[in-house]
């Protein structure tokens, strides 16, 4: 929907150009032609016409293969008739009042499923026909919506999903600090125009991961309904303690491992869980040294309520003494002179004190 130049040229009345056709738009003709908003290419024996003269049809990718201008007439009317852009596939213009008789016989319903097909064509090349079709209410539905690219891999529920509202394991409540400011110096890792290209489970993996635990995101995912991305994580970071006890399981209940390798599996598994908590363990302890603090850093668990109680009010009592020390006297300079302040009263009084 770009105007270049040659879409702005205009006929100019001279000796070289039929006078009948001076201040005609051609420029703008030509580029509806070529995007498919004028019914020519659609039809063989007008489109042939063209060919004859070496027409050219200009990026083969921007042609809508619906006639875009005479979708929205017929749609307008539909519209002002029936209250919204709801048109059912099959359904076609009728010869009756009020329907205007022009589009009489028009199979509007096909034509506006090919618009909800397009839907990712327009938003990429044609935003002002988005526009035009927002005007009057039209749906898209996204599960009709063909991809840009006819070869690329199906776009999924889960897929689209992330793509329209972002990747569930970045719901969260609290944005780890610095985390906007790091995404955008790292930049996406693809197009930027879409919000997979993103996601970097390494951004919030310390918000997401608990040591110790036999379960992980991808088991979440799993659980809310999106086992495509819970495949897809599992596959980059490996399945959590708790997907392979339930794989293991299956496999000793189905008989395609025997109780032995069952009994081996479980102590490793252990043994894995057991380690990873004592590195998380290590890991705070030192923690907490480097910030002088015991167990988590901030609260010693090893005192006993008593304990802690009397040395609280021991530190009171000497943080009490410490400061007195330092109180300065009550001193009134030498050149304050004290003045007696008369007697105020909220009471109603007698009205010979006031």
């Amino acid at each position: 929907d770009g105007e270049s130049m040659e879409s702005k040229f205009s006929v100019v009345a001279s000796n070289d150009w039929p006078e009948h056709l001076a201040g005609m738009k051609l420029g703008q003709i030509v580029s509806r032609i070529r995007e498919g908003g004028l019914e020519v290419k659609h039809l063989p024996e007008r489109k042939k016409q063209l060919d004859d003269i070496g027409f050219d049809w200009g990026d083969p990718k921007r042609f809508i293969d619906v006639p875009f201008e005479k979708v929205m007439c017929a749609l307008y009317a539909y519209y002002m008739i029936r209250g919204d852009t709801f048109v059912k596939s099959d359904f076609v213009m009728p010869d009756e009042q009020p329907w205007p008789t022009i589009f009489a016989g028009y199979e509007l319903g096909a034509a506006v499923t090919r618009l909800r097909e397009l839907q990712n064509f327009l938003e990429a090349y044609h935003p002002v026909k988005m526009s035009l079709l927002r005007m009057v209410d039209f749906s898209f539905f996204p599960e009709l919506a063909l991809p840009l690219d006819p070869n690329a891999d199906e776009m999924n529920m889960e897929h689209l999903y992330v793509e329209t509202f972002g990747h569930p394991l970045y719901h969260i409540s609290t944005v780890p600090l610095g985390l906007p400011e790091r995404m955008l110096a790292d930049g996406p890792n693809g197009p930027p125009e879409k919000l997979s290209s993103w996601y970097n489970y390494e951004y919030v993996r310390e918000f997401h991961e608990k040591p110790g635990a036999l379960t992980d995101v991808a088991d979440w995912m799993r659980d809310i309904g999106f086992y495509q991305l819970a495949e897809e994580h599992e596959q980059k970071y490996g399945q959590s303690h708790y997907r392979q006890l339930f794989l293991l399981k299956d496999k000793l209940d189905n008989k395609e491992i025997s109780q032995e390798i069952w009994d081996q599996e479980i102590d490793r598994i252990k043994d894995e869980v057991m380690e990873e908590f004592e590195n998380w363990r290590q890991r705070d302890t030192k923690t907490a040294q480097i910030v002088g603090g015991v167990g988590d850093g901030e609260f010693d668990y090893t005192i006993n309520e008593d304990e802690y109680y009397y040395q609280t009010l021991e530190l009171a009592s000497s943080n009490s003494q410490d400061s007195s020390q330092f109180e300065r006297p009550t001193m009134i300079p030498n050149d304050v002179i004290e003045e007696s302040v008369a007697e105020f009263s909220l009471g109603t009084g007698d009205s010979s004190n006031e």
